[in-house]
Formats: structure tokens, C-alpha cells, sequence
């Protein structure tokens, strides 16, 4: 929060069961972003159930959305996430774990604390907002599956090859039947961005915000010593989910009435000129659309 605070963002503390919290509020959004953390009970309550989640998200609110292997997912989050097309595993205890990538200090014997490269780009002529120079750690997370169905959703953070989603509550030496999930299928840190362009970001571990994380000497398998970027991380998830970076600003939009012909800002005399931009238009006019001179990328704070 202290990072949110710096950037200028009024931050609201409230809990699920306060009878003042409401999303609305005369109609329209009482809060532009929420972050929602890990519950132990089944869910957040009357005021925060799926489906004004989901509303809240179709009226234009951003989400960041924390969960945690550390506790039981409340069956209303997976509720939530399945409106998105995000899949969690059945069994609610579930934590993704790596024997072969872990902090060798903090988790030696649960390898359950993942040691991950910073995302890289996608492909080299897309904008990557979540790059980073580093070692992520990734505490306990509870690993998302995406649906092949929208296109609205994609991993920012994918686990390891050689990660699987494990249930906590199984005895030890058990043999593992029935994965939910293994290696690349496992999303731990997943974005979606509706046709509105409202924005969700689902963390798979909310420990990775945590202080002690955030420049953190951990120690790979090999024994090699490395620092974590998760403060890196966590500011360009955070500043990407609450729109301050990847959003396209229309510098100018020009339109007017079609009278007769299709006519542009270049074959018009200044005697002839139409109205541009009026504020009403009759049902079944003809309205013609100047594309605007540049579309640039801006950053603000709300």
C-alpha cells in the first residue's frame, strides 16, 4: 500500500463485513480500483459477491485480486474467477509447487516458495509492461488455468516447467494422482481486460507484496545467492491493473452530419464547413467520423 500511497492514490481500508461498504454509490463507482486480499471465511460477503464483482468490472472498475496457498480459497472466489474464464483447482488447499526451482532457504523442505525469471516479452514487437531484470519469488500460490475460449485473459507469470499444483492437505508420501495442473498450464500471476477496458489482475501468491520479499536474498537450488525484483514486479502489475500505463489516449475526435455526401476535413471549403461535433444527432442520421490525427500512450494517477 505504502507504493499506491507514493503515486498519489487515497487509499480506503475497510473490511467485508462493514454494513457502509458498497461499490456504488448514486449510480455510478464509489471506488475506480480495488484490492481484494486472501479471507479465511467462504467468501466476501453480501456486498462483495461474485456477481457485483462482475458488475463492478462491466461499470468499469479495475480489480486486483490476491490469493494465497496458505489458507483455503473460499468457493465464492472460484465462483468469480470462473466468470472470467480462470480455473482453480478443486480441491481449495491446493499450492503450486517446484523441486527443482525453489528458495533453498525458505522453503527447503516444502519447495513451495518459487523462484521464477522476470516475464520476458511475448513477441519483440509487443510492449511488455511486466518485464523485469531478476529473480521473482513466489511464496505459496495457488496456480490459475486459463480458458482456450477468451481472449480477453492471458498469464503474466507463468509457473516452470517442472511446477505442479499440489493439495497442502494431503499426507506426506502420498502418491500424486490426478493433477490439476502442471509446468506452462499453470498461470500464477494471470491479466484480463474487458471489451470496456476495465482490467483484473489475479495474484496467485499475495505474499510476493510482502516487504520481506522485496529485494530479498534467497538462495537458488544450486545454492547460488540471488536478490529478488519483486518490488519491480509488484509496482508494474500494480501500475498496469489500475491504468497507468498501457492505455491509449484519442488526442481528437471530429464527426458532423453527412449532408448528402461523405465529406473530410480536406475537401471542404470554409463556406460549406459542417457543424463539427454537434451535440445531437436525430435517429438514422448519417454521421461522418474524422479519424483522429494521433493516438498516443499516457500514464495517470487516480
Amino acid at each position: 500500500m505504502t507504493i499506491l500511497a507514493a503515486r498519489g492514490f487515497q487509499i480506503t481500508y475497510d473490511t467485508t463485513k462493514s454494513s457502509g461498504l458498497n461499490l456504488f454509490k448514486h449510480g455510478t463507482l464509489a471506488y475506480e480500483h480495488i484490492f481484494l486480499l486472501p479471507l479465511k471465511s467462504k467468501g466476501y460477503g453480501p456486498n462483495l459477491t461474485p456477481n457485483i464483482l462482475v458488475e463492478y468490472v462491466n461499470s468499469g472498475g479495475n480489480i486486483l485480486l490476491g490469493l494465497s496457498g496458505e489458507g483455503t480459497t473460499p468457493s465464492a472466489i472460484q465462483s468469480l474467477l470462473l466468470e472470467f474464464d480462470i480455473s482453480l483447482a478443486p480441491e481449495r488447499n491446493a499450492v503450486v509447487v517446484d523441486h527443482f526451482n525453489y528458495d533453498s532457504k525458505s522453503a527447503g523442505d516444502k519447495h513451495d516458495v518459487l523462484l521464477i525469471p522476470g516475464p520476458k516479452p511475448v513477441r519483440a514487437d509487443l510492449e511488455d509492461y511486466f518485464a523485469v531484470d531478476g529473480t521473482i519469488a513466489v511464496p505459496r500460490a495457488v496456480g490459475q488455468v486459463l480458458g482456450n475460449a477468451s481472449p480477453l485473459i492471458a498469464p503474466i507469470l507463468r509457473a516452470p516447467a517442472t511446477a505442479y499444483s499440489y493439495n497442502s492437505k494431503e499426507e506426506e508420501g502420498s502418491g500424486l494422482e490426478d493433477l490439476f495442473a502442471a509446468g506452462n498450464q499453470l498461470s500464477l500471476v494471470t491479466a484480463f481486460q474487458g471489451r470496456n477496458s476495465a482490467r483484473m489482475t489475479v495474484l496467485g501468491s499475495t505474499e510476493m507484496l510482502e516487504d520481506k520479499w522485496f529485494g530479498a536474498q534467497v538462495k537458488d537450488a544450486t545454492g547460488k545467492d540471488v536478490s529478488t525484483a519483486n518490488k519491480a514486479f509488484a509496482e508494474q502489475v500494480s501500475k498496469w491493473t489500475f491504468q497507468e500505463i498501457g492505455v491509449l489516449k484519442v488526442g481528437r475526435v471530429q464527426h458532423h452530419l453527412n449532408e448528402g455526401k461523405a465529406k473530410t476535413s480536406t475537401n471542404l471549403s470554409v463556406s460549406e464547413s459542417p457543424e463539427l461535433n454537434p451535440e445531437i444527432y436525430r435517429i438514422k442520421n448519417d454521421v461522418v467520423s474524422i479519424p483522429p490525427t494521433t493516438h498516443s500512450a499516457y500514464s495517470t494517477n487516480a
